[in-house]
C-alpha cells in the first residue's frame, strides 16, 4: 500500500511539473515592457515638438524598464507616421505622438491612408500657445492700436501662417469675426518664412506659436499683440488674451501634444503606459526641460483629450467648410 501511495505522488508530482513547465516561459513573455518601445514622430528632428517629446523620453525612463526609441517620420502633415502606427501590431511596442488637432480637423482636409478611429489617444503632455504678433517698432503693436487700425481700414490688416485650415488661419478668421473686423490670410509654407515677411514688412502680423519667436520677443524686434487662449502667459504677463477681449474658445486652437496608441492594443498595457508617461508629464526634470521651449508642460487625460478634439470639430467645422477645406 505504501508503495502505492508512493506511485501516485509520484506520478501527481510529474504530471504538475508538466503543467508547470509552459507556465514559465508564457509568465515571462507576458511581463510588459520586454524590450523596447518604438515612438512614431511625424514631426522634424530638432523641432520644438518633437524636442519636447525628447524631454519626455528622459524622464519616462525613470519609469519604465527599457529603451523608448523615437522615429522620426515626418512629411504629409503628420499622416505618414499615423499610417504607420495604424497599421502596427497593437502589442504596446510601437505608439505615436501627435497632436489633437491633426485627429480633430487635419484628417478632414486631406485623403487618409488609414481609419483615425483605430487611434487611441494615451495622455497629452504639453501645448502650443499661439500669440499674434507683429513689429516691434509697429503703432498697432498694442491690441487696441491693432483693433483701431483694422477698423480704420478695413481688410488692410493682413496676418500671417502656415498653410490653409491651420492652426494659424483658424484662429485669425475666429478673431476677426468676434472682434467685427476684416483680416486678409496670407498662407506661407512655415513660420520660417512668414516670421521674416512680418520683420521685413512684407506682412503686418502674423499668427505663431510663441516658442518660433521666443528670442525675437525678448529683444524688442518683435512683439505679441494677442495671447490666443484664456491664461496669460508669464513671459508675455503684459499681453492681453482673447478671452479677455471677447474672443471666444480659441484655446481649442492651441494643439496639445499627445501620445496615442493603436485602438486594439491590451488595456493592462495602456494602463502601464499611461502611468509611467503620466509620471513622467508630472515630473519636475521634465517641466524644467520644457520650459525654454515657449510649450506648456501640462498632463492631459485621454478623455481631456477626447473633449478637446470634439469642441475643434465643432467649432473648427463650421471654419473649414467655409473655407472650401472638408475633404472627408
Amino acid at each position: 500500500m505504501r508503495l502505492d501511495l508512493f506511485r501516485r505522488a509520484a506520478t501527481l508530482a510529474a504530471v504538475g511539473l508538466l503543467v508547470a513547465l509552459p507556465l514559465a516561459p508564457a509568465s515571462a513573455q507576458d511581463r510588459y515592457p520586454s524590450k523596447e518601445i518604438r515612438i512614431l514622430v511625424g514631426f522634424p528632428p530638432g523641432s520644438a515638438a518633437e524636442g519636447t517629446l525628447r524631454a519626455l523620453v528622459n524622464a519616462a525612463g525613470k519609469y519604465l524598464p527599457q529603451p523608448l526609441v523615437i522615429i522620426n517620420k515626418p512629411g504629409a502633415a503628420q499622416a505618414l507616421a499615423m499610417t504607420e502606427l495604424a497599421g502596427a501590431e497593437p502589442d504596446g511596442y510601437t505608439i505615436g505622438m501627435t497632436t489633437d488637432g491633426f485627429l480633430a480637423l487635419t484628417v478632414l482636409q486631406q485623403k487618409m491612408r488609414f481609419n483615425p478611429e483605430d487611434l487611441s489617444p494615451l495622455l497629452g503632455y504639453s501645448q502650443f500657445k499661439h500669440v499674434l504678433f507683429t513689429r516691434g517698432d509697429a503703432p498697432w503693436r498694442k491690441y487696441e492700436d491693432f483693433l483701431a487700425q483694422a477698423k480704420k481700414e478695413p481688410g488692410s490688416m493682413d496676418y500671417g501662417g502656415a498653410g490653409s485650415g491651420s492652426a494659424p488661419d483658424l484662429l485669425g478668421k475666429v478673431l476677426a469675426r468676434d472682434a467685427g473686423i476684416q483680416m486678409t490670410y496670407v498662407p506661407f509654407k512655415g513660420s520660417n518664412e512668414y516670421i521674416p515677411s512680418v520683420m521685413g514688412k512684407h506682412v503686418k502680423t502674423a499668427v505663431v506659436a510663441v516658442s518660433g519667436i521666443a528670442p525675437q520677443l525678448k529683444d524688442g524686434s518683435l512683439a505679441a499683440i494677442l495671447v490666443f487662449g484664456d491664461e496669460r502667459l508669464p513671459e508675455l504677463p503684459g499681453v492681453p488674451t482673447s478671452e479677455e477681449k471677447g474672443i471666444r474658445n480659441t484655446d481649442v486652437f492651441n494643439s496639445i501634444l499627445m501620445l496615442v496608441t493603436p485602438k486594439k492594443m491590451p488595456a493592462d498595457r495602456v494602463k502601464v503606459l499611461h502611468d509611467a508617461f503620466r509620471k513622467a508629464a508630472e515630473d519636475p526634470d521634465f517641466r524644467r526641460a520644457v520650459e525654454p521651449t515657449g510649450l506648456a508642460a501640462k498632463y492631459f487625460s485621454p478623455q481631456d483629450v477626447e473633449r478637446r478634439m470634439q469642441r475643434a470639430r465643432e467649432i473648427g467645422v463650421p471654419l473649414l467648410r467655409e473655407l472650401n477645406l472638408l475633404v472627408n
